[in-house]
C-alpha cells in the first residue's frame, strides 16, 4: 500500500510549529542571560567561573569575534538565527565599524530585538 502525503501542507505545518517554538522560547532568553544571549558559553579553566553563566556567554561572543578576525574594519556580520539579537548587540558595542544583519523566523523576536537596540 502506498501513502501519499501532501508535502505542501506538511511543510506549512512544520513552519508554523517552528515559528511558534521560537516565539515561546523567547520568554526564556532573559532567564538564561541578562543580555539575551541564547547559546552555549565558553569556559576557560582557571579564568572563568562555572557559576557565572553571563560571563561565559560573553566569552563565547568574544571567541566568535576573535575567530572571524574582523579587527574592527568595516564589514557586515550576518547572524542567522539571531533570536532577539543578543550576540549582535554585543559585537556592535565592541566593534564600531561593523554593521550587522540578524535573521530569525519569528516576527515576535524581530519586534522584541528591535526594541532593545
Amino acid at each position: 500500500m502506498r501513502t501519499t502525503i501532501n508535502l505542501v501542507n506538511k511543510t506549512e505545518i512544520n513552519r508554523v510549529e517552528m515559528v511558534d517554538f521560537y516565539n515561546e522560547a523567547t520568554e526564556d532568553y532573559e532567564y538564561w542571560s541578562k543580555d539575551f544571549n541564547m547559546h552555549f558559553g565558553y569556559f576557560i579553566p582557571l579564568k572563568a567561573n562555572l557559576f557565572r553563566r553571563d560571563s561565559m556567554l560573553s566569552q563565547m561572543n568574544n571567541e566568535v569575534v576573535k575567530r572571524l578576525s574582523l579587527k574592527n574594519k568595516k564589514a557586515l556580520l550576518t547572524d542567522l538565527g539571531c533570536g532577539i539579537g543578543g550576540t549582535k548587540r554585543y559585537v556592535l558595542k565592541k566593534m564600531k565599524n561593523l554593521s550587522a544583519l540578524g535573521v530569525t523566523l519569528s516576527d515576535f523576536q524581530v519586534k522584541k530585538g528591535n526594541e532593545l537596540f
